[in-house]
């Protein structure tokens, strides 16, 4: 979330993510906070990236400043913190049409992003991946998007991680039925003669147009039609994942049941989009679509639910064994409902490692971490004063050897000293960290 993070977690994790979430509440462009719509101006999250990655480099340039004068010995008693710690950002449409799309990817580049995740939403309508009413693009649009970050990432020389994000799961509506991947997924009526969803919207009158007009996938409608016929349609709904329509429709009339009514078109809403079943099995399409074209593949997910990753694995790396997985370790999951035990917690993000899940994050961590750190100070200093400061925080600093206890020097007030030195041949009076310096105080013992 700023800089102060980004330095304090490289000591103990192995990336950084910036979330466009994140961004759009706190630090968008415009300085107009909002949810996570997407709305804020594109260079939103990158220069985010920019502020974080120059707080890396800075960081990491005072750090060896700082070991360059300490011994053999105790530069082997302090392992060295790696600052630079790739960055992952948030890319979430792309912002537009594929020159949008590379226009972004190179602005993250610029800005130090080591990897970004692009979403398979369309761009206007997209929402935050735990909000309702997400309309998706078609799975070849998306393979454009992710085909065109690895041009632009090869134009400039980099070697870009590009994570492919699927909110397939949960998704209400697709803007297209180009893509035979997506067939299977369409809703349509089954009911012949029955107005249109549009219709009855303008009617006022759509309450129970899904159960009026039978509206349903064509797999589900065939597979109604073989289950009142005592069939067992398990092995038609698994074939069928892999068919178009109109392969869908005959393949259906060679087993006798080719006179299914299906009109996706009655469907469609009033903006035109077509209404699809969210499902874990519609991402695992999109996701083996895509295993050519991108780093790793994330699963937006309602919850967090270990046999849905195990099947979201298995059957994408049963296609693609390479293939490298991401998973949203998310809060905006009610993790104390999740049905796990605090042990079972503890080993998800273990129990997801060895599934293949390479690059695992909490997209809002740093927001909740500060959110709760200001709210419990700022309510006990109310009643407790400077104590509140002292007990909550500056001892806590001190037990816990955590290096803003002495603020100066980890803004790099030490180095600047050193730098004015050296320029004015060691004659300067004005250094920063000379006499009255409140810093001293912490050398003392207490």
């Amino acid at each position: 979330m700023d800089p102060i993070q980004v330095v304090q977690m490289c000591k103990y994790l192995e990336t950084i993510y910036v979330s466009g979430w994140q961004s759009s509440s706190s630090c968008s462009t415009s300085n107009e906070p909002g949810p996570d719509l997407a709305d804020y101006p594109a260079n939103t999250v990158p220069n985010k990236v920019e502020q974080l990655f120059k707080a890396q480099l800075f960081h990491d340039r005072k750090q060896l400043a700082d070991r360059r004068t300490w011994t053999a010995e105790q530069r082997a008693k302090t392992p060295a913190v790696d600052f630079l710690n790739p960055i992952v950002a948030d890319a979430d449409t792309g912002h537009g049409g594929i020159t949008a799309t590379m226009k972004l990817c190179k602005m993250f580049i610029e800005n130090g992003a080591s990897g970004i995740h692009i979403e398979d939403q369309k761009p206007g309508t997209k929402k935050c991946g735990h909000m309702g009413g997400k309309v998706l693009v078609s799975t070849a649009e998306h393979t454009q998007r992710l085909i065109a970050l690895r041009l632009q990432a090869d134009v400039l020389n980099c070697g870009l991680v590009i994570v492919a994000r699927t909110d397939a799961e949960a998704a209400t509506m697709i803007d297209s039925n180009i893509d035979p991947v997506d067939h299977p997924h369409i809703k349509g009526a089954t009911v012949p003669g029955v107005e249109t969803l549009a219709e009855a919207m303008r009617a006022k009158k759509d309450g129970d147009w899904e159960k009026r007009a039978g509206c349903m996938t064509y797999p589900d409608a065939v597979a109604a039609a073989m289950k009142a016929k005592g069939m067992d349609s398990a092995k038609w709904l698994k074939e069928s994942l892999k068919m178009s329509l109109p392969q869908m429709q005959k393949a259906a009339a060679s087993a006798g049941f080719g006179n299914i009514h299906f009109d996706w078109e009655a469907a469609r809403s009033v903006e035109g989009y077509y209404r699809i079943k969210g499902s874990t099995e519609f991402c695992i399409e999109r996701a083996i679509a895509w295993t050519p074209y991108a780093d790793a593949i994330w699963m937006e997910t309602g919850k967090p639910i270990l046999s849905q990753a195990t099947k979201f694995a298995k059957e994408v790396r049963g296609v693609a064994p390479h293939q490298m997985l991401a998973y949203n370790n998310s809060p905006s999951f009610n993790w104390d409902t999740s049905g796990m035990t605090d042990e079972q917690m503890e080993t998800f993000i273990f129990d997801l490692a060895k599934l293949g899940y390479c690059w695992q994050f909490i997209t809002l961590a740093g927001f909740h971490c500060n959110a709760l750190s200001i709210d419990n100070f700022a309510k006990a200093y109310q009643t407790k004063g400077a104590g509140a400061y002292v007990q909550l925080i500056q001892r806590e600093e001190r037990k816990n050897g955590v290096e803003t206890l002495t603020h100066q020097k980890w803004s790099g007030s030490e180095l600047v000293d050193k730098m004015g030195n050296i320029v004015s041949g060691g004659l300067s009076s004005t250094g920063i960290m000379s006499a009255g310096v409140t810093e001293t105080q912490f050398g003392a013992k207490h």
